[in-house]
């Protein structure tokens, strides 16, 4: 499917030591500049090792320009090399540059902040959820107040890290990983972090040849089939584990930094919560819709049902 007519406009958002975190602007050609037009914040998936800004799915960008909607395609810091707080930190840092910077810098097509529609695939829609909760009201006590998203739009979404599945070893679909393998890629991470290493992900392979070239995949393989997903998500060596053993209420605690990274578990889902679609496969082997169907009843139980 080809993609209509657009410009994509690409700025450096934030910076962490010396790597530049970069989004992609896509704007229809021509833009209405007199409509104020609704704006979509896609973050892509990847288990939250792998995938790049570019991983947008055409029918949803050709949707997008078809409206003449901007649709905005951020960066973030992956794991093993950072943690999920790191991620976090970029993706709201992504949602404010939308919400402040992207009126100024491209009044052209006419961006209604009070319409920003957040959405992800997979591990992207984690990324969406969190922001959601981190932005359910508007924050007033800036000089520009950031408005809450409108609406929240998830593709088969990992929305429930804290389930036991994430805890323990589990293998994808597919994946064929060698024990010493494993290992090396496992025993190379301690180094990758003590040296400050920054990993935006990875192209998504086009083909079985292209898979055979990929780095990250490997590296996700092993992380998932050792049971390691949960410590480097929270930085914290043996949290799965011990999530396993004591639950996650009992590990987390009072840890307010902890509990973003369990939204199911510890977020606020009140009628201020943007309104949600979520769309999710029964029959999904990589990202169980049951997790999807908890987010529902999260959303039911606090009045947004």
């Amino acid at each position: 499917m080809a993609l209509k007519p657009h410009v994509k406009h690409t700025h450096v958002y934030t910076t962490h030591q010396t790597t530049d975190l970069h989004l992609d602007v896509y704007l229809s050609q021509p833009t209405d500049p007199k409509t104020p037009k609704p704006i979509i914040l896609w973050f892509h998936g990847g288990y939250l090792i792998t995938g790049t800004r570019t991983a947008i799915p055409t029918w949803l960008l050709n949707h997008a320009l078809t409206h003449q909607w901007p649709l905005i395609s951020p960066d973030y810091r992956v794991l093993p090399e950072s943690t999920g707080h790191d991620t976090i930190s970029d993706i709201l840092l992504a949602y404010k540059w939308v919400a402040k910077s992207l009126p100024q810098l491209h009044p052209e097509c006419r961006p209604d902040i009070n319409r920003i529609i957040v959405a992800g695939a997979s591990a992207g829609g984690w990324c969406a959820l969190v922001t959601a909760l981190q932005n359910a009201t508007p924050v007033e006590t800036i000089p520009i107040p950031i408005p809450a998203p409108c609406a929240l739009f998830l593709l088969y979404p990992m929305t429930d890290p804290g389930s036991e599945k994430w805890a323990q070893s589990f293998s994808l679909p597919g994946s064929v990983m060698d024990s010493d393998t494993a290992g090396m890629l496992i025993a190379d991470i301690p180094g990758r972090i003590s040296r400050g290493e920054v990993s935006l992900g990875e192209e998504f392979p086009k083909s079985e040849e292209e898979v055979k070239t990929r780095k990250r995949l490997p590296l996700l393989y092993a992380v998932l089939e050792r049971g390691l997903f949960l410590d480097y998500l929270s930085g914290v060596k043996g949290l799965g584990g011990r999530v396993l053993r004591e639950g996650l209420g009992q590990v987390v605690g009072d840890d307010d930094d902890g509990k973003m990274l369990f939204p199911l578990d510890f977020g606020v889902f009140g009628k201020g919560f943007p309104r949600t679609v979520v769309v999710h496969g029964t029959g999904d082997e990589e990202v169980s819709c049951e997790e999807s169907e908890k987010l529902v009843r999260r959303l039911e139980e606090g009045g947004r049902g």
